[in-house]
């Protein structure tokens, strides 16, 4: 549910015609991974398979362009980090979310590479380097 007025909110939207613009370089990929497969004399020993993977990468662009999927990969992430209290994952409001908008709750953050505002902030960076490289690995 939507939180009660007044709040702040992050609204993604998906630029117009993105869709439509993979459509076609997608399509164009294809017929080139097609060709590869067709002439790639494979002298390296490797057995790439180009069409495999031109339809992989397919597969993970559409899922990028998806909001409502990327919606439940924050959910599932904020699940993961539950019991870790300096992770924080903003609420996604599915009820005024779709394929192409992405409503959010609005976190205010800092680039962790912004040095001087984190040196302002008075943050220990040694702390915040430990608990960021923990976080990417328990991912």
């Amino acid at each position: 549910t939507l939180p009660p007025k007044p709040h702040q909110v992050a609204i993604k939207v998906q630029r117009a015609g993105l869709r439509e613009l993979f459509n076609v370089d997608l399509k164009n990929l294809k017929k080139l991974a097609a060709l590869l497969d067709k002439f790639d004399p494979k002298t390296d020993g490797a057995d790439r398979n180009w069409v495999q993977i031109y339809e992989e990468s397919e597969r993970l662009l559409y899922l990028e362009i998806d909001y409502l999927n990327e919606a439940s990969n924050g959910e599932r992430f904020a699940r993961d980090f539950e019991d870790t209290p300096w992770v924080r994952v903003p609420d996604f409001y599915r009820e005024v979310s779709n394929e192409r908008v992405l409503v959010m709750e609005f976190i205010e953050s800092l680039k962790l590479t912004d040095l001087d505002r984190v040196d302002k902030l008075g943050l220990d960076r040694e702390l915040l380097a430990k608990r960021t490289a923990d976080a990417f690995l328990k991912q």
